[in-house]
C-alpha cells in the first residue's frame, strides 16, 4: 500500500481548455480530459454544487482505478479552498472509490498544497506540450460512472 499525489493542470472550469490529471509516486500517469469531454459532462451533471467539485472527483477517481487495490492514502492537490468544496470534493470521491473497495476511508483523502511534487511537475509538463499524456478520458467513462449513480 501506498500514498499517491493528485494534480490538475489548466483548472476543470476553463472549460475551453484541455485538463491534465496527473498522479504520482510509486508510478506517476497523465490523462488527458478534453474540453470537449468536459463540456458534454457539465451539460449532463445534475448536481446543487459547483461541478468543477464533482469533475475533479470523477477525474481522480479515473486517475487512481487502475492502482486503487494498492493505494492507501491520496492527497489532492489545493486547487479548490474552503471547507466546503473539500467536504464536496473527499464525498463524491470516496463514493467513487467504495464500488470497488468499500472499506476505502474519507480520513485516507487530503487536499493540502502539491507545488514542486512529482505530480505537479509531470501536470504541468503534459499541460505544456513537453510530454504526452498516458491516456485520454472518454466521454464513455464519464457517462458510466454517472449512469451508475
Amino acid at each position: 500500500m501506498y500514498s499517491v499525489c493528485i494534480d490538475i493542470s489548466a483548472k476543470i472550469e476553463a472549460w475551453d481548455k484541455d485538463s491534465i490529471v496527473a498522479i504520482a509516486n510509486d508510478h506517476q500517469m497523465a490523462l488527458c480530459a478534453p474540453a470537449a469531454v468536459k463540456q458534454k459532462a457539465v451539460a449532463m451533471l445534475k448536481t446543487k454544487e459547483p461541478v468543477q467539485f464533482a469533475l475533479l472527483a470523477i477525474f481522480a477517481y479515473l486517475a487512481v482505478r487502475p492502482k486503487l487495490a494498492e493505494i492507501r492514502r491520496i492527497t489532492i492537490d489545493l486547487d479548490y479552498s474552503g471547507a466546503v468544496a473539500h467536504r464536496i470534493i473527499v464525498r463524491r470521491l470516496v463514493e467513487l472509490i467504495r464500488r470497488d473497495r468499500p472499506e476505502f476511508r474519507a480520513s485516507w483523502i487530503r487536499i493540502d498544497n502539491v507545488a514542486g511534487h512529482r505530480a505537479d511537475l509531470l501536470a504541468r509538463e503534459v499541460y505544456r506540450g513537453l510530454r504526452k499524456a498516458d491516456g485520454e478520458i472518454q466521454w464513455e467513462q464519464i457517462e458510466q460512472l454517472l449512469s451508475s449513480q
